[in-house]
């Protein structure tokens, strides 16, 4: 569903950044993908919510503290 290894070289290599972290929570994998104002989630690839921040870290945190204040 992400972008491969490959293409994220070459796009590296034009010098585009290309801004993804993986990570498996509670079974689901998601996907952080940066954009200009934040970061999107993905899940199964389809986009679940979008988090305004610059940091993929702080993104992670704010999406788990989300739906750890559901539960």
């Amino acid at each position: 569903m992400g972008i491969d290894r490959m293409a994220t070289v070459v796009l590296r290599r034009q010098g585009i950044g290309v801004k993804d972290k993986v990570i498996r929570f509670r079974g689901n994998t998601l996907v952080f993908r940066f954009n200009q104002d934040g970061y999107d989630i993905y899940s199964n690839g389809a986009k679940i919510t979008f988090v305004k921040t610059k940091d993929v870290n702080e993104a992670v945190r704010m999406y788990k503290s989300s739906l750890s204040d559901v539960s």
